[in-house]
């Protein structure tokens, strides 16, 4: 079973356990959207990670289950929708696999977590610094410590995976928010450089994730994180890397934090007053000026996880949506 089979990494898992065989269900919300899912031996079910019976319908007679549904937007009107999708959705799950007998359980969580990384880089026995940035990290966190519990009170097999920024070439839908940065500096001449431009990120291509899920189910220990990630660099990094394998020179233009925040506050402003989706606000603003260099040492050595080249997964990246213009 998976869950969140129709988000960018979902799509790919789902092509993946299809391709070796298997048959897979998903739990969708929308049966028109799992049509995208046309591969073999993959079953629709109707309903909701936070509805227990439409969980229960779905796992029946399935032996593993991927969860990788969650609220991952930057902002919702009720702040308790994080709560709801995030912790108690991945509640239902866990309670549903006990009852059902489940063999192993793989959770996507977020190394967001973690927390930057102020001192030392970030790895899976990295204490938190800092306050949560926002709802869904604190909510992630929740969910995290809850599968703990379920460990250590049923013996539930449960492994979690936590991907840093995530890009690549999408099955279907909607692109992660880093591929969505390269299509538009690909197809719509963007030129714009957050802060000082020398803030860290990880970037992790989306095929390697999405084979770090089947070799956690695999090799996983129950009850261990690992990260899933790829290559550290600055964002000045990213845009040179990117410009080189796209064969696009242009200069970027520096926006400070309090550039960044004034934008965010008016794209909050709107969707209080309108309701309309804002793509980024204040307190997502704030994560960008600190530096998240990661590492995923423990998921190469333990899962024999690997990291494709920043710039050979720019490169295909770019040239999947080059494709689509």
């Amino acid at each position: 079973m998976v869950t969140g089979s129709t988000g960018s990494i979902g799509a790919h898992l789902v092509k993946r356990l299809s391709e070796q065989g298997h048959t897979v269900h998903v739990l969708v919300r929308s049966l028109e959207k799992a049509k995208n899912l046309h591969f073999k031996q993959v079953i629709p079910f109707k309903g909701d990670i936070t509805d227990r019976n439409s969980v229960e319908k779905a796992m029946k007679g399935c032996q593993q289950v991927y969860h990788l549904a969650a609220f991952a937007k930057v902002w919702a009107k009720d702040t308790g929708t994080f709560y709801r999708i995030n912790v108690e959705g991945t509640e239902n799950i866990l309670t549903s696999a006990v009852e059902n007998k489940v063999e192993k359980v793989v959770v996507t969580s977020t190394a967001g977590i973690f927390g930057p990384s102020l001192t030392s880089v970030v790895t899976e026995k990295k204490v938190r610094e800092i306050d949560f940035f926002n709802e869904y990290e604190r909510s992630k966190a929740l969910a995290e410590s809850r599968i703990k519990d379920y460990v250590n009170s049923s013996g539930l097999n449960v492994v979690i995976v936590s991907p840093t920024r995530v890009y690549g070439p999408f099955v279907f839908g909607e692109p992660s928010a880093a591929t969505l940065l390269i299509h538009k500096f690909v197809n719509q001449g963007w030129r714009i450089l957050p802060g000082t431009g020398r803030e860290t990120g990880n970037y992790a291509y989306i095929e390697d994730v999405a084979e770090g899920h089947l070799l956690a189910m695999e090799k996983g220990k129950s009850g261990e994180t690992y990260i899933l990630g790829g290559e550290n660099c600055t964002y000045l990094e990213f845009f040179r890397i990117l410009g080189r394998v796209s064969g696009i020179k242009r200069r970027m233009i520096k926006v400070p934090g309090w550039g960044q925040m004034g934008i965010a506050r008016m794209q909050l402003l709107m969707a209080l007053l309108f309701g309309t989706e804002p793509e980024i606000v204040p307190k997502w603003i704030a994560k960008g000026k600190y530096n998240w260099e990661v590492s995923s040492e423990k998921a190469v050595h333990e899962l024999g996880y690997s990291i494709t080249p920043l710039e050979k997964g720019l490169k295909k990246t770019m040239e999947y949506i080059h494709s689509l213009k």
